[in-house]
């Protein structure tokens, strides 16, 4: 009888391990809060301090990772030299560009982003919501805009939307509608031009990244929610 206890104890000592697991990967797990909707389902996290996910970040051209920091340079800071490699003379890599690929149909997203840069530009900084889509800009006298595709413009300059900074963003989104804070600054947007499905795109809903030339983007920590499961 002695030898069936002792044959049990190892048994018995995983299943406690795997319960203590369980419960330090649940407190592990960032908590879900939205306004748009009650639940969702945790399907990226990052904070930067390991290999690149190239499923979410694609290939790792113009991009590095140091000190719990992701950051996308230019592939080229030469025009000459990028068509010499490229053998073309567009999309030369001379700004930064990054994308956050697999962007589920209903979903919640936190980052923390910065653009390293002189100063804003037309149309630079952009970071599109939706490749081509959704068009989050910075305002040159501060706050930002929202450009919806083929829809209207809304203004937000009592956001602190700004260069150089860390700025703390959430979306949230469903097909007609999207909410947007901005360090803490929210508003909720109801349109019908509200989408981020381009027909043209072949990869799918994805966020596009573009600095300008002489810039940086950084990003220090994501989180995507899919909240149509």
């Amino acid at each position: 009888m002695k030898t069936t206890h002792f044959q049990f104890l190892p048994l018995a000592c995983l299943a406690l391990f795997s319960f203590t697991l369980s419960i330090a990967l649940a407190e592990e797990q960032p908590a879900f809060s939205a306004e748009l909707f009650s639940k969702g389902t945790l399907v990226y996290a990052d904070d930067f301090d390991g290999e690149l996910n190239r499923d979410y970040w694609g290939a790792p051209k113009g991009k590095t990772i140091a000190d719990g920091v992701l950051t996308i340079g230019p592939q080229f800071t030469n025009r000459e030299e990028a068509m010499a490699k490229l053998k073309r003379d567009h999309h030369l890599g001379l700004e930064p560009v990054g994308h956050i690929n697999k962007i589920p149909e209903k979903f919640v997203c936190h980052m923390r982003y910065k653009v390293e840069k002189e100063a804003i530009v037309t149309g630079r900084p952009s970071f599109q919501i939706g490749h081509h889509m959704i068009s989050l800009g910075m305002l040159k006298d501060g706050g930002h805009r929202i450009k919806l595709p083929d829809g209207p413009t809304f203004s937000e300059p009592e956001s602190t939307f700004a260069l150089n900074e860390w700025n703390d963003i959430i979306i949230e989104y469903q097909k007609g509608k999207i909410r947007i804070s901005i360090n803490g600054y929210s508003k909720t947007y109801e349109h019908e031009a509200v989408t981020i499905e381009n027909p043209k795109d072949k990869h799918g809903p994805r966020f596009t990244f573009k600095g300008g030339e002489g810039s940086k983007i950084h990003f220090d920590s994501v989180r995507l929610w899919d909240c149509t499961k």
